[in-house]
């Protein structure tokens, strides 16, 4: 990419309404644009300019064109599926990548739509103080979170704290991560305060909010955290993974973590505790502002609940558009065909590995009701998921179902699949940024760092896993490292195909080992091994080449 002059010289105004809220997505095809200065100075133009900066997750290589979530989810050791759909970053195949190259764009402009609505909403002078302030916290909401995202993929990147059309400079030189985390901070401590909190009376259902932003915060203090600290170990289930027809079971593997590279500056003490007390702003009133988890699994992915309780962020689409819908359905667990087939008649290639199944206890939700069990195949044939399970009639099973040990055979979350039609490609599946049980998990990680093992940290993480009727977990059980390992492990099974694994292997630094643990290939021939230069993405060679300031690529690339 060639530096981003993006300046918003016009809008598209179905991109300005689209999803003001959960309840309501637009339907219309864009029919009219308007200018800046068009917009006027009121709060409806300030929620007008945060909408348009929101239907960048919509538009271009984000959801639309379904780049954005296998750069962010397929880069790991649980990711599994058909090889030719991880051929290139799920194999670790990062040089001239299409997708990491639109991941990096896409990034950047939503930086830069922010930071010039940013400079918009802070002229306006008739609009009332609240309304303002909660446009702001959504616009820095926004930026925080992109250049967090930035700086996890690929470390140093040029920083634009304002819009290039109010003078910041077109080719900055990259930053270092301090600087990128110090202006992430800013924008997220700014956003807490700005945001309208769920029990003010203003807040609309769906959107963002203090709770939302101060998670936020409390994730970016635990990455800094866990990347800066040095001399800890942390068990893994993992290893070789075999071959079809003679797959392996998971062994435990113990690492000393290394020091992610940029961190070495942080305290990760402070940063630890940083992340639990803001955690545990939002947990010590959640009960008290609709935030919370939702009493059952299943309810967490309904439908009707999107926006509600433990929803503290999420990307919404449109049914059918070819504009605002996406492909999440179909890529992470199939869609229907017109004979009703349950699941993946047509779709389902990204899935979980049956390592990753193997973490689960038998009764859980999350793997009896959270992965899909059985789904007729094209030809319309009966097929089964796993072969530990044929003959589990408590799950449907019958003797026409078929287990193949084939790559096709993976475990599909079902977490996309309460949509509107499931027999189109482009569902209204939403995307879950942010839930409050990652807020618990989070503050029992944090917790343990900070003073552990400890009663508040096993009582949050028990939180998490009886409400999947998963067995609780008792503080005489583990020491520090041991429950480190479990919360780890435990965020492996809850975030799922939600963008957590890969990036929870890079900032406790144990990427290479567990990745390199499996081996070559995993059982479905997906190449694993990964090298030094595979912690960071390769910047694009067309960003290097349009800005004179930057000198070379990430190391190795």
């Amino acid at each position: 990419m060639k530096r981003i002059n993006i300046k918003v010289a016009f809008i598209s105004l179905s991109t300005l309404l689209l999803l003001g809220s959960c309840d309501k997505a637009l339907e219309e095809t864009p029919y009219s644009f308007i200018s800046p200065d068009q917009l006027g100075d009121s709060k409806e133009a300030a929620q007008l300019w945060v909408n348009g900066v929101k239907g960048t997750f919509n538009n271009g290589h984000f959801f639309a064109y379904a780049i954005f979530n296998r750069v962010y989810d397929v880069d790991s050791d649980d990711a599994s599926g058909p090889n030719w759909a991880f051929a290139a970053t799920g194999a670790g195949n990062f040089q001239e990548n299409t997708d990491i190259r639109a991941y990096w764009n896409d990034l950047f402009t939503l930086v830069s739509r922010s930071n010039f609505a940013v400079s918009k909403v802070e002229k306006m002078t008739t609009i009332d103080e609240g309304s303002k302030n909660n446009a702001l916290g959504e616009l820095n909401f926004y930026r925080a979170w992109a250049y967090f995202t930035l700086v996890r993929a690929f470390g140093q990147v040029p920083l634009y704290k304002k819009s290039v059309s109010e003078g910041a400079d077109a080719n900055p030189p990259k930053s270092s991560v301090a600087e990128i985390y110090a202006f992430i901070i800013e924008c997220l401590k700014l956003s807490e305060t700005q945001l309208y909190s769920r029990s003010n009376s203003n807040y609309k259902a769906g959107t963002l909010s203090q709770e939302a932003a101060k998670t936020m915060l409390a994730k970016v203090y635990l990455n800094m955290a866990s990347g800066a600290l040095s001399g800890a170990t942390l068990t893994v289930n993992g290893g070789p993974q075999g071959i079809m027809n003679a797959r392996k079971a998971p062994t435990t593997l113990t690492i000393n973590k290394s020091v992610v590279a940029g961190h070495e500056s942080f305290n990760a003490a402070e940063y630890f505790k940083l992340a639990r007390d803001k955690a545990k702003e939002v947990i010590d009133v959640a009960d008290n502002i609709n935030v919370g988890l939702f009493s059952t699994w299943n309810e967490v992915w309904q439908k009707g609940n999107r926006g509600n309780k433990e929803h503290l962020w999420m990307m919404y689409a449109v049914s059918g558009s070819e504009n605002f819908g996406n492909f999440l359905t179909y890529h992470y667990s199939g869609i229907e065909g017109t004979n009703g087939a349950r699941v993946q008649s047509g779709g389902g290639f990204y899935g979980l590995s049956e390592h990753w199944y193997e973490l689960f206890e038998t009764n859980d939700q999350r793997i009896r009701d959270g992965v899909v069990h059985k789904w007729l195949n094209y030809r319309g044939e009966p097929q089964w998921y796993p072969r530990k399970e044929v003959g589990n009639t408590s799950l449907g099973y019958d003797p026409a179902y078929r287990y193949s040990d084939d790559d096709g055979h993976i475990a599909l979350v079902t977490k996309f699949y309460d949509v509107a039609d499931r027999t189109v490609f482009r569902t209204d599946a939403a995307y879950p940024w942010l839930r409050y049980a990652e807020t618990l998990l989070i503050f029992a990680e944090a917790d343990n760092e900070v003073n552990g093992p400890t009663q508040d940290a096993i009582n949050a993480l028990n939180a998490v896993r009886q409400r999947s009727n998963a067995s609780i977990t008792s503080l005489g059980d583990f020491n520090k490292q041991s429950l480190r390992s479990y919360v780890i492990e435990e965020r492996r099974r809850e975030l799922a195909a939600e963008g957590s694994r890969s990036w929870d292997l890079r900032r406790w630094g144990i990427y290479l080992q567990v990745m390199n643990g499996i081996g070559t290939v995993d059982a479905n021939g997906i190449v694993k091994s990964r090298q030094s230069r595979h912690l960071l993405f390769p910047i694009p060679i067309t960003e290097i080449n349009g800005n004179k300031n930057i000198k070379e690529n990430n190391p190795g690339w």
